[in-house]
């Protein structure tokens, strides 16, 4: 862990250099590093003044989308709040054809590879790590439910949801979900099914229906007091898992 602290402590100072910036790009003043991330296109952000094991929060983009667009609807109240915010980009020249992570049998895999990455190189704690995706992200989580649950402790389903396909399988250890979805969304049916899976498995759910609201409202919905909100759930939702 010292060695770990030592590294983290270097980074810091290296990014100081460049927060200048990096906040160019941000709305937020909070003090922000970007330390190189683990893959082509992905963006990694860290609390420049944060010290000890962070949490961290991975990001997954909806359909043709960038991981940095995805980022923007948490990164500033993440960082303020502390976390490390790593947006991961999915990547076409490793199967991920069209940026779709729930069309990529690989995406639990790849995406666990990416955070192993991270944690190797800033000090992460391992029991507030977590996973929120958009729309086609989100839809991913779901599918992948029962991969999902050794490395992260809970998951945000935003826009999307849909459960896993062709088996029954439940996550093994808990993996609460906070769902952000409107039932304008034509594809509402398919969250209300990862809803009942959910259920059926035995697992902690918030249901935060937006009554009425289409996709485009959806987006809007995750401003900063929802971020917040969301942010504070996962962090009452921390735990240790079981990753070998």
């Amino acid at each position: 862990m010292t060695t770990r602290l030592v590294l983290l402590s270097t980074m810091l100072a290296l990014g100081a250099c460049r927060e200048a910036s990096s906040e160019e790009s941000h709305d937020s003043t909070y003090p922000v590093i970007t330390p190189k991330p683990p893959c082509a296109s992905c963006t990694l952000d860290a609390p420049a003044t944060a010290r000890g094991p962070l949490p961290l929060l991975v990001v997954l983009h909806g359909n043709h989308e960038s991981a940095s667009t995805a980022a923007k609807r948490w990164k500033d109240t993440a960082i303020e709040r502390g976390f490390v915010v790593l947006s991961l980009h999915c990547p076409r020249d490793a199967g991920c054809e069209g940026g779709q992570w729930y069309r990529w049998s690989s995406t639990p895999g790849w995406v666990q590879k990416q955070v192993s990455k991270v944690s190797r190189e800033l000090v992460i704690d391992p029991s507030r790590t977590y996973l929120a995706g958009w729309s086609g992200g989100a839809t991913a989580i779901g599918m992948h439910a029962p991969a999902f649950d050794r490395m992260f402790a809970a998951v945000v389903i935003h826009g999307g949801g849909q459960p896993p396909l062709g088996s029954d399988a439940c996550p093994e250890r808990p993996l609460p979900a906070y769902f952000l979805v409107g039932d304008g969304n034509p594809a509402h049916p398919a969250a209300k099914r990862l809803r009942d899976y959910y259920q059926r498995c035995g697992q902690e759910l918030t249901w935060d229906l937006l009554p009425g609201a289409r996709h485009p409202q959806e987006d809007r919905a995750l401003d900063r007091d929802k971020a917040a909100h969301i942010l504070d759930w996962l962090t009452a939702h921390a735990r240790r898992p079981n990753v070998s």
